[in-house]
């Protein structure tokens, strides 16, 4: 097959902009050949019908033939050749721009290898490379990891006279991360290299528009009114130009505007805020109020505005460090269902037209970031933070919600809400916990306070395991911030920003000194110990004053009962609630439906169920587990949520898995006999995803999420069952009865 005569063709169509043909052409062309199997035709063909579904936003079908194409690049042998790492960077850039951020990387990070292996360092295909990294890492807000990407492709790139246009373009990718990063001055002498490039081509395209909207940012952040209001105006001519009045001059002509009124009316010194906040606050009186008193002078009074959620400005936090990304004048209008249905749509479009830059800041956000500003119903957002549209009703929701979560949904501020209801949901909110449910949050984290700080740090280290000691060193530091805000009635932010938040608290503040006093010790100082139980003693003089616990004991796990045993008996439910093998069980259903919503990998419960459906089940099962092997599963769970750690299946494991599944088929087959209908429903509860076609597969996908650790101890316990002659699926199904209400099997049985 004449591949070049094809890519001619190809060209025509493009040049003759008869777009709707191409994707047929290629298709004929593909089909041709690979019946006549020529391979090389074929995967240069593969690569450009990829390359049109890119450009037209068809992803799927894109990412379709990107799979495709390596397989047949494989198959024929190229694997770590050149032409491979060509088709491999091709498909890199797709699942970028798809959005496959983590498939994009491990590519990406493939064809470096091949050409460290293949080709100079000089070569030019490395700015291609380094090029598109940048751009993963700019998606995943990494400027500084973009910036060292462009650096590297600038490096090659300069050595190539005739590529001056490519090099003007990494320039100006190159400032653009730079003013992310608030270096301005960096990025205003980087912009000035790339016009120089530029202006050796008598045609520019639109290339050159970017770079001198770059330039007219990066000028007004240095504090260059005038220079940016320039830059501004040669930018809207150059759009104007090769594009017309697009979306882009659009954005550029506000910009222009914002820096023109800043240049008549404010002096540079008034150009000041103390935080974000502020920032947000006095963006909103000066442009919010007077958009919605213009545009929807009938609705004025049913806008509630402000700024709330999980930006460090919500919480006063943050700094020129935090301030580079999703960080910018903003604020939140939240509306009720009936008030957004009717304008919902077109007040986030005059929102969007508000200016992105105001006092010297523009907006940064980046590409995966959550919305966190505009227009929102109050419901929804309510329940983008916490998972629920409205105040928690019962003690499971308030049990298994996260702190950073309701944090998060009562921080920042209020600036109106004449309606009162999102004021009414916050202020349900801020009531905080029940007494019942802070103190098992106060007994579950004395628990693990004790596992990671008083028994873990110092096995891990006497048996020279240092990194697991650090490990176990750290997880008691979160625990025991956790427990200061339980003590002081007040939510725990995120992690990054529990230590800062220390300093608000009434009670047990000078141990946030102690924590960073703790921190600077070198790994294995024998002052830790002394200052992991000074902190303890503290945190129980303290539970004590608050009348959770008594007694001169200070290991911390000691006091769980004690603290469960002070919820007023008005309080308690059922008994089973008040042990501290419920609050274990508590804490790995919470594990399990915040790290994957299922402990198999694959499955998603929340699509299918909700939340109380979903407890009650895994309480039936981990109800006759012992407090060893729930230790154990928090293990896994925590490892899987706070360190991506997966566990290795090797063949023991395996081998391990097949023996309890077939013991449990056993179980479900003797159980059936007596409650065929009650273990039809045992089954079924395998079946937690499609994915799965029988109970078995689904049943030995969970085993092997353990670790070998639990799997051990899963065994052993399974073991000991068999021995006494006991049925772990009729003592499942009968707790689950028990959970449902029913009393006994039978009546189960009968209700199904």
């Amino acid at each position: 097959m004449n591949v070049e005569k094809s890519l001619e063709q190809l060209e025509t169509l493009i040049t003759q902009h008869r777009t709707n043909e191409i994707e047929g052409f290629l298709l004929e062309k593909i089909e041709d050949s690979a019946s006549q199997e020529d391979i090389g035709s074929l995967i240069t063909l593969m690569n450009e019908l990829i390359g049109y579904y890119r450009e037209s936003g068809e992803f799927e079908k894109a990412l379709g033939y990107c799979r495709e194409v390596l397989q047949v690049a494989a198959q024929a042998g190229l694997a770590g050749t050149i032409p491979y790492a060509t088709t491999l960077l091709n498909v890199a850039n797709t699942c970028r721009e798809g959005g496959l951020v983590r498939e994009a990387m491990v590519h990406y990070q493939e064809v470096r290898g091949i050409y460290i292996n293949n080709i100079e360092d000089t070569d030019f295909r490395y700015v291609n490379l380094y090029n598109g990294m940048g751009m993963l890492f700019q998606d995943m807000g990494d400027y500084e990891s973009a910036c060292d990407c462009q650096e590297r492709a600038l490096s090659v790139a300069v050595l190539y006279h005739e590529a001056r246009a490519e090099t003007a373009i990494l320039y100006t990718s190159l400032a653009i991360y730079q003013i992310k990063l608030m270096r301005y001055q960096e990025a205003i002498e980087n912009l000035r290299r790339a016009f120089e490039l530029f202006e050796e081509d008598e045609k520019k395209d639109y290339h050159y528009s970017s770079a001198l909207s770059a330039m007219g940012e990066a000028q007004y952040l240095a504090g260059n009114m005038e220079e940016s209001a320039y830059y501004y105006e040669r930018a809207l001519h150059e759009i104007e130009r090769t594009s017309g009045r697009n979306k882009a001059y659009e954005i550029t002509l506000r910009n222009l505007n914002a820096v023109q009124k800043q240049l008549q009316d404010l002096p540079q010194e008034s150009i000041h805020f103390q935080n974000g906040l502020e920032l947000c606050e006095s963006f909103y009186k000066e442009y919010g109020i007077p958009m919605i008193r213009t545009k929807f002078p009938a609705y004025e009074g049913m806008i509630a505005a402000g700024l709330v959620g999980e930006g460090s400005e919500c919480f006063g936090f943050d700094d020129e460090v935090s301030r580079d990304h999703d960080f910018g004048p903003g604020f939140c209008l939240w509306l009720t269902d009936q008030v957004y249905d009717e304008i919902g749509e077109a007040l986030q479009e005059e929102y969007d037209k508000l200016p992105d830059t105001y006092m010297g800041v523009t907006r940064i956000e980046t590409h995966k970031a959550r919305r966190s500003v505009g227009v929102f119903r109050i419901g929804e957002f309510y329940e983008q933070l916490i998972g629920l549209t409205d105040v928690p009703t019962t003690q499971n929701q308030w049990l298994f919600l996260e702190d950073y979560q309701l944090a998060s949904a009562t921080n920042g501020k209020v600036f109106r809400d004449d309606l009162g209801e999102f004021t009414r949901i916050r202020n349900g909110i801020l009531k905080y916990y029940p007494e019942e449910v802070r103190i098992k949050k106060i007994a579950r984290e004395a628990a693990l306070m004790a596992q990671s700080g008083q028994y873990n740090y110092n096995r891990m280290f006497g048996r020279g395991e240092k990194v697991t000691a650090d490990i176990a060193l750290a997880e008691f530091l979160k625990h025991t911030m956790s427990m200061i805000y339980l003590l002081n009635r007040r939510f725990a932010p995120f992690y990054k920003w529990m230590h800062r938040g220390l300093r608000e608290m009434k009670v047990l503040t000078e141990i946030g000194d102690i924590l960073t006093a703790l921190v600077e010790l070198p790994n294995g100082d024998e002052r830790i110990p002394d200052m992991i139980e000074l902190i303890v003693a503290m945190i129980i003089k303290e539970m004590k004053k608050q009348g959770l616990t008594s007694g001169e004991d200070n290991y911390l796990e000691h006091h769980t009962d004690n603290i469960l045993h002070s919820i007023p008996q008005k309080d308690r439910k059922e008994q089973k609630e008040g042990s501290f093998q419920m609050a274990l069980i508590n804490e790995v259903i919470g594990l399990e439906w915040e790290t994957a919503g299922n402990p198999v990998e694959g499955c998603n419960v929340r699509d299918t169920e909700s939340f109380e459906v979903f407890a009650m089940s895994r309480e039936s099962i981990y109800g006759s587990w012992t407090t060893e092997m729930l230790k154990s599963r928090i293990h896994d769970l925590r490892m899987m949520k706070d360190k991506g750690w997966n566990p290795e299946i090797t063949p023991v494991k395996q081998e391990i898995a097949e023996e309890i599944m077939k013991v449990w088929m056993d179980w479900l087959e003797e159980l059936a006999v007596r409650y065929p209908k009650s273990a039809d429903f045992l089954r079924g509860a395998f079946l937690l995803a499609e994915i799965f076609a029988s109970p078995e597969e689904c049943l030995q996908a969970e085993l092997l999420s353990y670790s070998e650790e639990t799997l051990d101890l899963y065994g052993r316990f399974i073991a000991q069952l068999c021995e006494e002659g006991r049925n772990l699926a009729e003592m499942t199904i009968h707790k689950l009865a028990l959970y449902c209400g029913s009393g006994s099997l039978d009546k189960f049985e009968e209700s199904l």
